[in-house]
């Protein structure tokens, strides 16, 4: 396929075998926007991401941009980048975070400063977190990580880049050790030291953790005998929804949502977004068809936020079957 554009966006087509194992074309198209009280204006077409960045080591650090090439999201990733912030810069042991978008979506927990798993007498106890007015939203500081027994690392697998995570036989060994920061309150108030918790976040997951690598299928003998280098037959499309579950949503966003972030800002204690309503359709050159290209992905940056803007990232993704029909093609307000 060729694919062009006259709008401030970056854009890329490839071909990608479906789940029927028929080759489609996709197309994806990328846009940024600052978004301030004064409404939502475009910046420099960003650039594609085309492979996964991670914080530090992919095997044990936690994913920090998701690559933009995948064949198609059943549902809108929307992932929130930056740090919470506690209101009026009050220095607090812990405070809410929540993202909600009227009647589509509400998500919420809390967000402490450090604290420890220490030792008294011969019972282990969480010691009250510290106060802060800053935490950086990454799943380095969620419930997660890995812990050696002997030679062996053993890793949670819901989150290997986070900490807290500690088995008995590895604790032997052990003073103590950190907490994680983000978290459900009840499940810190009942927080028992080898007892899992959730992993809680706004960032994209990384394609090895779980859940989302079940998403991926069946990667055996058979599967190598018979279907490489095209995904297993229990590869479900889900797989390339990279936000946690919580933040995937369907059916997909429009682009004139209304989102209300809580707990990021030490200006507002609830600060309201508008997405732009921004709609994409691919035209066909030859026949002046058009496909309603899907907005499938939203990633909001907050860390500027209060300066008074925020960035927001937005991509819209379009699978053409003939793809014959669509060459030139054209990406066009839809």
């Amino acid at each position: 396929m060729k694919t062009t554009s006259t709008l401030p966006l970056s854009h890329i087509s490839f071909p990608h075998w479906h789940t029927d194992d028929s080759e489609v074309g996709v197309v994806v198209a990328k846009a940024a926007f600052v978004l301030s009280t004064d409404g939502a204006r475009v910046t420099r077409p960003p650039a594609l991401d085309m492979a996964d960045l991670f914080e530090g080591d992919p095997a044990t650090s936690a994913l920090s941009r998701e690559q933009d090439i995948a064949p198609f999201k059943p549902r809108t990733d929307l992932t929130i980048r930056g740090s919470a912030r506690s209101f009026d810069n009050a220095a607090r042991r812990d405070w809410p975070v929540s993202i909600s978008i009227p009647d589509r979506l509400s998500y919420g927990f809390h967000v402490r400063g450090p604290s420890r798993w220490h030792k008294t007498g011969s019972r282990w106890q969480l010691g009250q977190p510290e106060l802060a007015t800053e935490v950086p939203l990454t799943y380095a500081l969620a419930y997660g990580g890995s812990t050696r027994q002997g030679d062996q690392v053993v890793f949670f697998d819901q989150n290997p880049a986070g900490q807290g995570f500690m088995t008995e036989v590895a604790a032997r060994d052990l003073d103590g050790w950190p907490a994680p920061q983000i978290g459900l309150l009840a499940e810190f108030a009942a927080a028992q030291p080898f007892t899992p918790m959730a992993v809680h976040g706004t960032m994209p997951l990384a394609k090895g953790w779980l859940p989302r690598r079940a998403s991926a299928g069946t990667f055996d003998a058979a599967w190598e005998r018979n279907r490489h280098p095209r995904m297993p037959l229990d590869y479900d499309l889900g797989f390339w929804n990279a936000a946690p579950l919580r933040l995937q949503i369907a059916p997909h966003l429009q682009g004139d949502e209304t989102l209300l972030l809580r707990g990021v800002s030490h200006l507002h204690e609830t600060l309201t977004l508008a997405l732009p309503k921004v709609g994409l359709a691919l035209q066909s050159h030859p026949t002046g068809d058009a496909i309603p290209m899907v907005l499938d992905t939203v990633d909001i940056d907050v860390a500027t936020i209060d300066q008074g803007h925020a960035t927001v990232t937005m991509l819209w993704r379009a699978l053409v079957a003939d793809r014959d029909a669509f060459f030139p093609a054209e990406i066009v307000r839809g």
